[in-house]
Order: C-alpha cells, then structure tokens, then sequence
C-alpha cells in the first residue's frame, strides 16, 4: 500500500509553499490559492489533461506487446488505489511546482526557461523515490526517467498557462499521469525498461511541440482563456 512516509515526503513542498507565501502576506497567499480554485476554464484543457498521458502510455504498452508477444501482467487495483491514496501529495506538488515556483521563475525568466528549470528540480526531488522503487534501475534508466519528467514539465507549463493557469488542470493531468503509467507498468511486468524508453521518446516529441506554442506565446500578454 501507499507509503506514509513518501506521501509525507510529496505533501512537502506545498507546505512549504503554502508556509513561505503564508509569512509574507495574506493577499500573497490568496493569490495563491486562487490557482487551486481555478477550475472554471474550457473543457478542452481537461480533456487535454486525460488524453497526452493515456495517449502516451498507452502506445508504449500496447508498442511493448506487440514487440515482445507472450505472457504479461493485468492492471493492478493496488496501483490504482495508491495513485488516490497520494492525491493530497499531488496537489501539494501542483501548488508549489506550478502556482508558487513556475508562477515565481517567470518574473525572471521565460516561460520554457521557467518550465524547464522546474522540470529539472522535479526530476532531482524524485530521484530518491525512484531508487526506492524503481526495480534495477541503473545510471542510464535515470537520466532518462529524468529527461522524461522534465518533457512532461513543459507540458504542465503549456496547460496551466493556456487554461488560464488552472491548477485543477494539472492536477487532473498529474493523477491521470500516475494512474495510466502505473497501470501501463503493471501491464508490461518485466518490460517496464522498454516501454518507459518508448514513452519517454514520444514524450520528448510532445515536449518539442509544446515548447514551441509556449515560446511563440511569451511576447503575447497574458489572457485567460
């Protein structure tokens, strides 16, 4: 079942946000929280949110089958129901690395910048979860589940600034994210390498993309939408 200790360790860096933001004034943290409660945007940036990881994760699965013909593994009920007992950790994650720090990095930076940097501070603040749970993992498999979460990083940039920096909006994309790739590697069982080398290829594919529209977007002021 689900960790205590690693849901303590992913409720951390919210409340710190939360804490920081909180010391330096109320109206700070109500423009904070105002991220969380921003849920009212257009249907597509939900839709969007299902569809890029169940997309993704479900052509590596089906491309590791297909390479790889023979007995496989089922979906779990266990991944499923530790990826709802984690939610509260999700949202603290979403409201630091999105409504406190890209929000943050982009008074200095650009958008792709920001979201790049913070990709990369996620990547490192989950390298001693994936040791832990990662099965053989070697140097190279971590560079490259490193260079996976930060392609999705531009992507959360990408749907929090175009749904009007929504945070119910990258939540959902983050729970989505967690359900289709636990049930894809419950899938796959002992092909989990592969199928994480293929998703993280076409996830680096979809980051190019992204960052191209948030790049052409940064002259532009910022509208709601």
């Amino acid at each position: 079942m689900y960790n205590i200790k690693m849901g303590i360790g992913a409720a951390l860096p919210g409340l710190l946000a939360l804490i920081w933001v909180g010391a330096q004034g109320s109206q700070q943290l109500r423009d904070l929280l105002s991220s969380l409660f921003a849920w009212r945007t257009k249907f597509r940036w939900y839709a969007l949110s299902v569809a890029l990881p169940s997309v993704v994760f479900v052509l590596s699965a089906c491309a590791v089958l297909m390479l790889f013909p023979g007995k496989h593994g089922g979906l779990s009920a266990v991944a499923l129901i530790n990826t709802l007992l984690a939610l509260p950790g999700v949202v603290s994650e979403e409201i630091a690395w999105r409504a406190f720090a890209l929000r943050r990095l982009q008074h200095r930076y650009s958008r792709l910048s920001s979201a790049l940097i913070i990709g990369v501070y996620w990547a490192v603040w989950h390298i001693p979860m994936w040791l832990l749970t990662v099965r053989l993992l070697t140097a190279a498999q971590l560079v490259i589940i490193c260079v996976n979460l930060i392609c999705w990083s531009v992507i959360f940039a990408f749907l929090y600034e175009r749904s009007g920096q929504s945070l119910p909006v990258t939540i959902l994309l983050h729970v989505t994210y967690m359900v289709v790739s636990n049930q894809a590697t419950s899938v796959v069982e002992f092909r989990t390498v592969t199928m994480i080398r293929i998703a993280a290829a076409i996830s680096i594919c979809l980051a190019l993309f992204f960052a191209r529209r948030l790049a052409v977007r940064e002259q532009l002021p910022y509208q709601p939408c």
